[in-house]
């Protein structure tokens, strides 16, 4: 009984989360069934968890039927973003390498071999569906225990870049490609740049602009990898 009980309690906190994420990643406000369909729930069932998540203060409806963040949601992304170390300087580097390479430059978290877009510059409006607060696949560079030396030219992905010649895999689908640097000692914070396939780098200009900006931030010169 008491593992259907955590199952129970782990699959309502997964509903929550879910309306969470899309509240606070939405650009304008949200239906209720949009939400009930991110949430995998019935709009009975999403109406109750919205319901319980305005009384907290963590969503707010400014209408029948639509949703927004609420203020403790916006206070709490707020206190996370004031403790954050790079806070000041992660946006300018970002946008000055999206400017320079002409694509996408993101920043992600990485903990526990998860990896979340945590701020994204893309001046030249790429048509990529990369927003903040996505996740992304899965990917060895994301391991805690991550090599990050000894790995040879054409190893796939996750193989260093040392010249342009080397390929690009093809991650996370057949109409991308990402370069990932580590901005942080300990791995949990990477500077990417994502581009569209037909606009792969023809040489290392790109690259080596964001092993630069990574080492700026304090990550390490030898780090720079090619996940595709």
């Amino acid at each position: 009984m008491g593992d259907d009980v955590n199952t129970s309690a782990r699959s309502v906190a997964d509903k929550v989360m879910a309306l969470v994420h899309a509240l606070g990643t939405a650009e304008e406000p949200l239906r209720l069934g949009a939400l009930a369909e991110v949430s995998g729930t019935s709009k009975a069932t999403a109406r109750r968890l919205l319901l319980d998540l305005c009384t907290q203060g963590y969503a707010h409806s400014p209408g029948r039927g639509l949703y927004l963040p609420g203020p403790r949601l916006q206070g709490l992304a707020a206190a996370v973003v004031r403790h954050d170390p790079l806070g000041g300087v992660i946006a300018e580097s970002l946008g000055a390498l999206a400017r320079a390479t002409g694509h996408v430059a993101a920043r992600v978290g990485v903990a526990d071999g998860r990896a979340v877009v945590l701020g994204l510059e893309n001046p030249q409006r790429l048509p990529l569906a990369l927003q903040v607060g996505d996740e992304l696949p899965g990917h060895p560079l994301w391991a805690d225990d991550a090599d990050f030396g000894g790995v040879g030219s054409g190893a796939g992905p996750g193989t260093r870049v040392g010249s342009a010649t080397e390929s690009l895999m093809e991650y996370p689908t057949a109409s991308t490609w990402m370069l990932a640097a580590p901005a942080s000692t300990d791995r949990t914070t990477f500077l990417v740049l994502v581009g569209l396939a037909f606009m792969r780098p023809q040489d290392d200009t790109a690259a080596q602009l964001l092993a630069g900006h990574a080492r700026a931030l304090g990550g390490s010169p030898e780090g720079l990898r090619d996940v595709g």
